[in-house]
């Protein structure tokens, strides 16, 4: 066959991936947009040289994995915008081989927006997930390669992991490249960078001032390098550059893949300076949902044929289906389990190997006795058991992440042996 041949048919192949309304051909004009309204997973993962006050201190490593579900859609003279609701899982500190290991999740967040089919987000509650707000954002007009426009967005930024976010804007400068292949899916790329410029602005001195602001303000005035101010007050100044990567599946305008490239520095509230210089990745998915009534009838049938009289319970949950192994036995005041949760441990591996290309969030949850900082710390102790345990048997541990609640999240009263002892459980969610 000839060359021209070839061609004509890769062209005419590419043409029949692209719906329409994306354009006309490989070299033509398109227009982006979000026409997409299905489930779709993040990976986001951070490897960042640290320096304080300019001297090295580290890498800074952390993962954040999230499930976005659609719950609406909605039409507005000729746009559309879908609304979608999940949760954030933040692990701090992985590793780089964390593939081969179960995670800690250091903080688990609800969150629920609007995306507008040019990229833009419309937060409901800002909880700083996602990151990354109104970017990349796609022009109204159509694009060939070369094409360059602007746009603003914002970024939540928490990089001590104090639970307070920063949220900065920027103005983002982008050029459309073209279309490529990336894993076996026709993909827009896209190239961005913008700058982080922001400073905090101070109140004046006022004697109605709160009391811990006046004395962040005066630090300030002082250049004192006080302990006593608060860490929501901690960041005084961002300033920094980013160079972004963007590959969008041409299909429905979903983000596959994004490299932020990244040299950043916060100065403090005392004056000393926090550079951080590397990369963050983000990666996207599409994906299905999982048929829950089948999967909750296929547990119970798994588990057990006296399903009630083996302490489990199995429920839909906003982030996927939740099985409970409730009384869980471990040795007092240890994460390790009693000889006979041997069976229940091989009901409970032989359920989820019957479960393919899911991730398993397991929970420990102790009963409330007075000790919330070792009750804590027992429940996290014995999620992480559980995982353990599972391996063992056979599941792949990158398929987990734990955590534990201590005795916050009780579901019976602690007053007796019987509400504690329902108290303390284990709870697995297989996430959507």
């Amino acid at each position: 066959m000839k060359k021209t041949a070839v061609l004509y048919l890769v062209l005419k192949g590419i043409l029949l991936i692209c719906p329409q309304s994306h354009g006309q051909s490989i070299t033509g004009s398109m227009t982006l947009g979000m026409t997409g309204a299905g489930a779709y997973s993040i990976v986001e993962r951070s490897n960042l040289l640290r320096y304080n006050n300019n001297r090295y201190i580290g890498h800074v490593l952390t993962e954040v994995r999230a499930n976005m579900l659609p719950s609406q859609t909605r039409e507005n003279q000729g746009s559309s915008s879908v609304f979608f609701n999940g949760s954030f899982f933040v692990m701090q500190n992985t590793l780089r081989d964390m593939q081969h290991a179960a995670q800690a999740v250091d903080k688990m967040v609800p969150v629920s927006f609007e995306v507008l089919n040019n990229g833009a987000i419309i937060m409901e509650e800002d909880r700083g997930f996602p990151r990354m707000r109104d970017f990349p954002v796609f022009p109204d007009e159509p694009v060939m390669p070369g094409s360059r426009w602007t746009a603003p967005g914002s970024y939540a930024t928490d990089p001590f992991n104090t639970g307070h976010f920063v949220i900065i804007p920027f103005i983002a400068e982008y050029e459309y490249r073209g279309i490529e292949m990336y894993r076996d899916m026709w993909v827009h790329r896209i190239a961005a960078s913008y700058a982080s410029r922001y400073r905090k602005e101070l109140p004046e001195e006022n004697e109605n001032l709160d009391p811990a602001l006046q004395r962040f303000i005066d630090s300030q005035r002082q250049g004192s390098d006080r302990s006593d101010i608060p860490r929501e007050h901690d960041i005084l100044s961002v300033q920094g550059s980013h160079r972004v990567d963007i590959l969008i599946r041409v299909e429905d305008g979903l983000l596959l893949f994004m490299q932020d490239n990244l040299n950043v520095t916060y100065t403090m509230a005392d004056n000393s300076t926090v550079r951080l210089q590397g990369f963050i990745l983000t990666f996207g998915q599409p994906i299905v949902p999982m048929d829950r009534v089948e999967l909750i009838t296929s547990l119970e049938e798994i588990t057990a044929p006296d399903f009630e009289g083996f302490g489990f319970d199995v429920e839909p949950i906003l982030e996927g289906i939740r099985l409970t192994i409730r009384d869980i036995r471990f040795v007092p005041d240890s994460a390790e389990f009693l000889p006979e949760e041997t069976y229940r441990l091989d009901l409970i591996a032989k359920a989820l190997m019957q479960i393919p290309d899911r991730t398993f969030l397991v929970e420990g949850h102790t009963a409330s006795v007075g000790n919330p900082q070792g009750e804590m710390t027992l429940s996290i102790e014995r999620a992480r058991r559980m995982t353990d345990e599972l391996i063992r048997r056979g599941i792949s541990a990158d398929r987990f992440i734990y955590n534990g609640w201590g005795g916050t999240r009780p579901i019976a009263d602690n007053v007796n042996e019987a509400g504690r002892s329902q108290n303390r459980r284990v709870e697995i969610t297989i996430l959507e």
